[in-house]
């Protein structure tokens, strides 16, 4: 995910940034809203976060300015609570709004909420094995109802397992498949990245060590 955040409070954005950071996401910020109309033209995002109390325009007017020529998911986020700003601000092109202070969790779903709406996968674009559901052009990996928060070198190498449970891969195949062909780095990059992966997942799967041959993904023995 791809997020521009208009707020002119840095401590605001410092905060959102980390955040979006720890799920592997990218945001780029604006303090004004012509520095924030200016990125939106030029950057390919998936969601903006506008702040309504901009110092150089009240944040409604620059969503009318932004819905003039993209129609990316807008998030209105404010202090202010007042029914008449929600009212205008969804009648002027947000498709959201959030009252400050707010909790990251309901920021994170109401920004992946839009973002279904406006983009809604197909069955091609999920993959589903046991408690395990994984949507490719989100990047995003669901177990047992709860998000997992993966890296992306952890998501690309449980897409691989996702894609031949059951089947002892290497760790050349996985290396070749998760990392590309021309990776040079640390020999045991895909033993680290298990483990990691390891202690994500929680229910009926795992992934299991087969010794001199790789790994597995399988189903949890019952007790």
């Amino acid at each position: 995910m791809r997020i521009l955040v208009i707020e002119d409070h840095q401590d605001v954005w410092q905060w959102m940034d980390k955040e979006f950071h720890r799920r592997g996401w990218t945001a780029h910020h604006a303090s004004s809203g012509d520095q924030g109309t200016m990125m939106a033209r030029h950057g390919n995002y998936d969601a903006i976060l506008l702040d309504i109390m901009l110092p150089d325009q009240d944040g409604i007017t620059v969503c009318q300015m932004l819905r003039q020529f993209t129609r990316v998911s807008i998030i209105m986020v404010t202090a202010r609570s007042d029914i008449q700003d929600r009212v205008r601000a969804l009648n002027d092109g947000a498709d959201d709004y959030l009252v400050k202070p707010f909790a990251i969790d309901e920021l994170i779903a109401r920004i992946l909420a839009v973002h279904r709406r406006r983009f809604p996968h197909t069955e091609d674009d999920v993959l589903e094995w046991e408690d395990l559901r994984m949507f490719l052009n989100q990047r995003l990996v669901w177990c047992r109802g709860q998000q997992l928060r993966v890296s992306r070198r952890e998501f690309d190498l449980l897409k691989v397992f996702m894609e031949h449970p059951g089947q002892i891969l290497s760790r050349d195949t996985l290396l070749e498949r998760a990392w590309g062909y021309d990776f040079f780095g640390e020999s045991n990059v895909v033993d680290v990245t298990v483990r990691r992966l390891r202690e994500h997942l929680t229910g009926s799967v795992n992934i299991t060590t087969v010794r001199g041959l790789g790994y597995i993904m399988q189903r949890e023995p019952s007790s």
